[in-house]
C-alpha cells in the first residue's frame, strides 16, 4: 500500500512510503533514512547497527509518517 501526502504550504504531493519500505529499510539501514531526510534516525540507526537494524524496519511506517506529519505534510 503506497502512502501519499500533500504539503499544506504549497500543495505539493509526494509518495512517502512505497510498497517495499520495510525491505528498503532493512537492506540499506541508515542510508534509507538519509535518503528520506531523517538525519537523527539515520544517526540512531548507524550507532545501534546491531540492535536496531532488525527492529527499525518493523516500526518504519510509524517513524516515517510521524516525521512527515511534524514537517507539515498531510496524509491523503
Amino acid at each position: 500500500m503506497t502512502i501519499r501526502a500533500t504539503w499544506a504550504f504549497n500543495g505539493q504531493t509526494k509518495t512517502i512510503l512505497g510498497n517495499w519500505h520495510r525491505l528498503w529499510c532493512l537492506l540499506f539501514g541508515p542510508f534509507y533514512y538519509l535518503f528520506k531526510g531523517m538525519f537523527l534516525w539515520a544517526i540512531l540507526s548507524l550507532i545501534t547497527a546491531n540492535g536496531l537494524w532488525i527492529g527499525l524496519p518493523l516500526f518504519n511506517r510509524a517513524i516515517v509518517l510521524r516525521h512527515y506529519h511534524r514537517k507539515g505534510w498531510v496524509q491523503e
